[in-house]
């Protein structure tokens, strides 16, 4: 499976480190997120991370929830041991489970049901037809009235459409990176963005699909409520 590559230390530590990596509007995706689930039917008593990294999505909403409790849930070691890391502050309130969303067993340790399931860039990396048996997955483990949420990387339209995303997120991160005092060029930037090694394992989607799915699959009020070219937030709720 290409989504392997993210079990290499190598690749996942540049992930968690290289400045190049971070991602534009990402205070607005934050943003976009909490005014969601601040306006589901439920109160998010409990949240789920899926594939969440360094916990930046859990973390985010535990400090604007303060009666909210959460698991962060990854297959990556080095991924838990920093999302152990963010949420130190949060003390019992967050707690890690490692696990695989590519095998349906991933919910086992997990006590549901939860008020609100959010993602981060993780659920690409499966084939479309396991990503969609996710989200029944999710459906499931969700209380009626639960939100879900899936900030994510997904198929433009044309490929002229995805040479525009290319090109707007090579530009963003040769800005970072010469924030950072880096000497590098446009161009450099640009064929790391298009060489990085985690490239092959992105499997993507078109929103509008993946939109289709969770309707097909019971949820409501679903809708792609952000998006920045080939960068999305979309989801639902469980009715």
């Amino acid at each position: 499976m290409p989504a392997e590559i993210w079990k290499d230390g190598d690749v996942d530590s540049s992930f968690l480190t290289e400045p190049s990596q971070l991602i534009p509007e990402r205070a607005r995706e934050l943003d976009v997120m909490l005014r969601v689930i601040r306006c589901a039917p439920c109160t998010p008593g409990r949240v789920l991370d899926l594939g969440c990294g360094d916990a930046i999505l859990l973390s985010t909403i535990l400090q604007a929830f303060p009666e909210t409790t959460g698991v962060a849930l990854d297959f990556s070691s080095l991924m838990l041991e920093r999302a152990r890391c963010r949420l130190a502050s949060c003390g019992g309130r967050a707690t890690t489970l490692e696990a695989d969303l590519g095998n349906p067993d991933w919910r086992k340790g997990l006590a549901g049901p939860f008020d609100a399931i959010v993602s981060g860039f993780a659920i690409h990396h499966l084939p479309d037809a396991r990503k969609r048996a996710l989200y029944g997955e999710v459906h499931d483990l969700l209380r009626p009235g639960g939100v879900f949420l899936n900030a994510e990387h997904v198929a433009s339209a044309t490929p002229r459409i995805e040479a525009i995303f290319n090109d707007a997120m090579a530009d963003h991160l040769y800005q970072r990176r010469r924030e950072r005092g880096e000497d590098v060029t446009f161009e450099q930037v640009k064929r790391d963005l298009l060489e990085r090694p985690d490239r092959a394992a992105n499997i993507l989607a078109p929103v509008e699909e993946q939109c289709a799915w969770l309707r097909e699959l019971g949820f409501r009020d679903v809708d792609c409520y952000w998006k920045y070219f080939e960068l999305a937030i979309f989801g639902g709720v469980r009715g």
